[in-house]
């Protein structure tokens, strides 16, 4: 092979398809790296931007801003999922990157209640909802563009950077997190110091638009473009978000294999919150901890994907689901005591994100292998996007209550009903799709 790489249906040159994954992973990085340090930091500026008489009430209100802005997923998502499998892949990344810059911009520069009134939490709110709006395109696309460059052989271990990206993100915005915390003083930190993380993702994103531009279009959609050329078909936006009726079961299956996001929303970004509300872990350590989570589960994602491509994909899906059903009541339990120790959380945080990683690690690539190519974006993306705005999104305002109410037991009947529903669809409807073209 020298110095190329192939992929379905051509070859690449390495340095092209290095490019090509940093593309796809490095853009999805800073995606997630806006939306978990929000997650991470809303308790510091809650009362600044929400403010009210009981700091539970701030907290709950600021996490209803982190949920406000999954519902701007689905439009993102019907918006920009069709506009891909139409213009291509690589444009639509560019533009998606560019819209998590801006929403995280207007976060850091916003001013506070006392400033401007309603307008705070307003322009949070629109922060929140352009950020939704842009992840509503982003997933999906990235998964297509690099598991359409991928080999079958190796297919979910070339497209693991775009999960592990995910693990990077939060474990940037937990370190970035943790040294906003620990080195800046809490009064300091609460006036403006919680305001320079917003900024760096701002800053991010130009660097992901640049190293996004003139990355190489995906094989597979060259060949539909072809194929569309020779038969004289001219395909819209809205005849293939339409077309992807064609597949309900298919939809039905992202649908269900996303639930298990309100595991990752509980465990790689709203953790530490819970630690320092149940067992008064302070925030610096629930951060330190969750950054060694974050390494397992950049450790666990490329393995279990490598492993996948040999025995399947289903195993791992199973695996998942299993593991939060058995394990979810025992493990926050651990985290309800008081005097809460660095160590228990860490253990915790670790296992999690291990079962986190099992399912994640195929997820994308048994999406992308579940659709044909002139659907594949928009038959992942519109389904997706639903059910993250309707479980993800509402993860750690929903937990926060759920705790409120019944302690973790609560929380963990949550968990355990998605994994109950997720094990029923992957016994009697996922195939297996490991070996499937792209084609």
């Amino acid at each position: 092979m020298g110095n190329t790489i192939s992929v379905d249906g051509a070859s690449t040159g390495l340095a092209g398809r290095q490019r090509t994954l940093w593309g796809g992973a490095f853009g999805h990085f800073i995606e997630w790296y806006d939306w978990a340090i929000y997650g991470f930091l809303a308790g510091v500026f809650a009362s600044q931007m929400f403010p009210a008489t009981d700091p539970a009430v701030s907290l709950i209100a600021s996490f209803s801003a982190f949920a406000v802005g999954f519902l701007g997923r689905p439009v993102g998502a019907f918006v920009l999922s069709p506009l891909a499998d139409k213009h291509g892949r690589r444009v639509m990344l560019s533009a998606t990157i560019i819209m998590a810059g801006l929403g995280s911009l207007v976060i850091a520069l916003c001013p506070t209640y006392a400033q401007v009134g309603i307008a705070a939490p307003l322009l949070i709110v629109a922060a929140r909802l352009l950020q939704g709006f842009s992840a509503g395109g982003e997933y999906q696309i990235a998964i297509t563009f690099l598991n359409e460059h991928a080999s079958v052989r190796h297919r979910a271990f070339a497209a693991s950077p775009q999960q592990v990206s995910i693990g990077v993100s939060v474990l940037v915005a937990t370190a970035v997190a943790t040294l906003t915390t620990k080195y800046i003083a809490p009064d300091d930190l609460a006036r403006w110091g919680w305001r320079l993380p917003f900024l760096l993702g701002a800053a991010l994103s130009l660097f992901g638009f640049w190293l996004r531009s003139g990355l190489a279009e995906t094989p597979a959609f060259e060949q539909a473009q072809r194929d569309n050329e020779r038969t004289g078909r001219t395909v819209s936006a809205a005849l293939i978000a339409a077309s992807i009726l064609k597949y309900p079961r298919e939809v039905f299956i992202v649908f269900v294999v996303q639930l298990n996001g309100l595991q990752y929303y509980l465990w790689m970004i709203f953790l530490p919150t819970y630690a320092n509300m149940v067992g008064g872990l302070d925030r610096a350590s629930g951060f330190a901890g969750s950054i060694l989570a974050s390494l397992a589960y950049c450790l666990g994602v490329p393995t279990f994907a490598f492993i996948s491509d040999r025995i399947g994909r289903k195993p791992f899906l199973i695996g998942a689901a299993v593991c939060f059903l058995l394990f979810t009541y025992p493990l926050l339990s651990m985290l309800a005591v008081p005097s809460l120790t660095f160590a228990t959380f860490a253990f915790v945080a670790i296992v999690g994100a291990l079962f986190v990683s099992l399912n994640n690690s195929v997820l994308g690539t048994v999406f992308a292998e579940l659709f044909p190519t002139e659907v594949r974006a928009s038959g992942i993306g519109i389904p997706y996007a639903v059910c993250a705005a309707i479980f993800g999104g509402t993860a750690p305002m929903a937990a926060t209550w759920l705790n409120q109410a019944g302690g973790p037991l609560y929380i963990s009947l949550y968990v355990m009903l998605v994994c109950v529903i997720t094990l029923a669809t992957h016994l009697t409807l996922t195939p297996e799709t490991r070996g499937r073209p792209l084609g």
